[in-house]
């Protein structure tokens, strides 16, 4: 099991990503839609046609079961079908349905580290969309409004930044935090990396991996329609699993996996996954 958490340092594209990378997974995948500014799913892609519309299911509803000591019992009954695809498992844990509601998730987001592991059995690998990193008035990443524990437990954190100096520029004060962050409450800074939206020509990923000071793990192209079916939800025939948009994905896929891999075999010796026990959550 991969556990992979996107996050921006401006808002915009981190819904689409994550949703491309979970229908391209090679294997199967459990979206966990944590944005603290609400989830969008449920009514884009899924187009409120699905168990998901209802606001019985959610992550919204995980702070009341974490408090009552039952978000382990509750937790399989917020998960619900993202797509179908043969024998292949697309899942999804659907999102805030008010951005009011995430302060009460604070106590939510280290107990969900604890519930992954649940999927490793069932070879699904896990997508977290973190949304806009939050920072606090200490210039620390907020872990009262923002699901920090989620990023710090993570085999990879990807940034998701578009391919201009502007963006450049918004991202990297984002990624210094993040970097001080993980070094020092997660599992270390080599967790990070790029994944770019293709715009402007220019910087080149080697220009934005030096300017950011992490590795470009992935690009995903300007596919306007596979991208609009992701936001609104697909019409017709569906969504491609050869659109442009999904192959780039498949491809960040297997640069995230081996990074994950190789991260594992530092961080546990014996190859399995890493022990966080001593690893403060924030």
């Amino acid at each position: 099991m991969t556990v992979i958490a996107l996050a921006s340092a401006k808002s915009g594209g981190v819904t689409t990503s994550a949703l491309a990378l979970t229908l391209a997974a090679p294997r199967g995948a459990l979206l966990a839609e944590c944005d603290p500014a609400g989830g969008t799913i449920r009514t884009g892609f899924l187009g409120g046609q699905t168990a998901a519309a209802t606001a019985a299911v959610g992550l919204h509803q995980l702070a009341a079961a974490e408090r009552g000591g039952t978000l382990g019992t509750a937790f399989p009954d917020h998960i619900v079908p993202l797509a179908g695809d043969g024998a292949v498992q697309r899942l999804l844990l659907p999102g805030l349905t008010d951005p009011a509601q995430a302060p009460g998730l604070a106590g939510v987001w280290q107990q969900l580290v604890l519930l992954w592991p649940v999927f490793e059995n069932e070879g699904v690998d896990v997508v977290i969309d973190a949304g806009r990193v939050l920072v606090d008035s200490s210039g620390s990443i907020s872990s009262t409004r923002y699901p920090a524990a989620l990023l710090r437990r993570a085999d990879v954190v990807l940034l998701v930044v578009r391919r201009s100096l502007s963006a450049a520029v918004v991202a990297t004060p984002v990624m210094q935090t993040l970097r001080r962050d993980l070094a020092e409450h997660g599992t270390g800074a080599d967790a990070l990396g790029l994944l770019v939206i293709d715009e402007e020509r220019a910087p080149t990923n080697s220009e934005l991996s030096r300017g950011l000071g992490a590795p470009v793990l992935g690009q995903l192209p300007l596919d306007h329609a596979t991208a609009h079916a992701l936001t609104h939800g697909p019409t017709g025939r569906g969504i491609s699993p050869r659109a442009d948009l999904l192959r780039h994905a498949r491809s960040t896929f297997e640069q995230v996996n081996a990074l994950a891999a190789r991260r594992r075999l530092h961080l546990s010796p014996a190859g399995g996954r890493p022990a966080f026990q001593g690893v403060s959550g924030g």
